[in-house]
């Protein structure tokens, strides 16, 4: 009940690289414009892997105990976290904010 694979794949519009899941696989989406470029677009995103494992788990969860579309309505979640003195308004699953490897904000 949780993510059990991984797919490797290029997007065909011009978004950037990013993660999401199918099912119980977390797809790793490179941009076209990165794969046209022989560009890396996830260089510096080792330190959050695993939270972003964690991440999509909680999708497949969700999307498993209730429906795919309540579970992607976690990622559309923006919160407010206070970091050095300064306020941001970030979105629930903002990996830079999140302060254990679930990958999501609690405050």
């Amino acid at each position: 009940m949780a993510i059990n694979d991984f797919v490797l794949s290029c997007a065909t519009d011009d978004v950037p690289g990013y993660f999401t899941y199918e099912g119980e696989n977390m797809l790793i989406v490179q941009s076209k414009e990165g794969a046209k470029n022989n560009r890396n677009d996830f260089e510096r995103i080792e330190d959050f892997m695993s939270a972003l494992i964690s991440h999509e788990s909680v999708h497949v969860v969700i999307a498993q105990l209730a429906d795919g579309q309540i579970s992607d309505s976690l990622d559309d979640i923006e919160i407010v976290v206070e970091r050095y003195g300064k306020k941001y308004q970030v979105s629930l699953n903002n990996m830079f904010f999140s302060t254990d490897f679930s990958g999501i904000i609690t405050s």
